[in-house]
Parts: C-alpha cells; sequence; structure tokens
C-alpha cells in the first residue's frame, strides 16, 4: 500500500489496539533477546518497528528516511515484482541456505568443543 493510500484509510480502533499490544511484545521479547542469545532480539525489533510504521505515519517516514530501511526496501520491492512460482523457489532456497548453514555451524561447534580439526 503506497503512503499517499495509507495517510487516507483509516484503521479500526480495535485493529490499532491489537497492534500496539504486539509491539509491546515483539518489543519486550526483543530486549530480552538482546541480552539473552537464545532469543533472536534484533528480529523481534524488526518486526516492531515494521508494525509500528503501519499504525504510525510519522514513524513510517523516519524509517524511510533511514538508509539501512531503504536497502531491505529495495530488497522487498524487488521481491514483490517476483510471480508466485518465483517466491516459493526463493523461499525454498533461501531455507536451504538457512539449514546448510545451520548444519554447518552445529559442525564447526562440535569439532570445537571435542578437539578435533
Amino acid at each position: 500500500m503506497s503512503a499517499s493510500k495509507r495517510a487516507s484509510y483509516r484503521m479500526p480502533v480495535l485493529t490499532k489496539v491489537i497492534c500496539i499490544a504486539l509491539i509491546a511484545c515483539c518489543v519486550v521479547v526483543g530486549l530480552i533477546g538482546l541480552v539473552l542469545p537464545i532469543i533472536p532480539g534484533l528480529i523481534f525489533l524488526f518486526i516492531a518497528a515494521i508494525l509500528l510504521a503501519r499504525i504510525s505515519s510519522r514513524f513510517d517516514s523516519i524509517l524511510k528516511r533511514n538508509p539501512t530501511v531503504q536497502g531491505w526496501m529495495k530488497h522487498a520491492d524487488t521481491i514483490n515484482g517476483l510471480s508466485f512460482s518465483q517466491r516459493v523457489r526463493l523461499s525454498f532456497w533461501m531455507s536451504a541456505r538457512i539449514i546448510t548453514n545451520a548444519i554447518e555451524l552445529g559442525i564447526n561447534q562440535f569439532k570445537k568443543t571435542t578437539g578435533s580439526i
């Protein structure tokens, strides 16, 4: 949805309340995740920022001025231009890459803990 369409769209109050509750939960879990290595904190903070940008046009404009977010938006626009089958293939290959990296990390950690190289 473009910024002009979002500006004219009035979100229902119940939806805003649910979004604010989700934002609060994501921020709390994200901050805990920054301290505890088990929980991926940055992902939850990123989700909170996206949700906040959906309900606040001011925060949305602040995010869009950030160079890092601009890079993410370019990637998202590229993905939005793909057909459904291309998105499925991309998701498959990204998942395969994540699994491969996780296995490699596990093997390296096992070698490090057992002392074998």
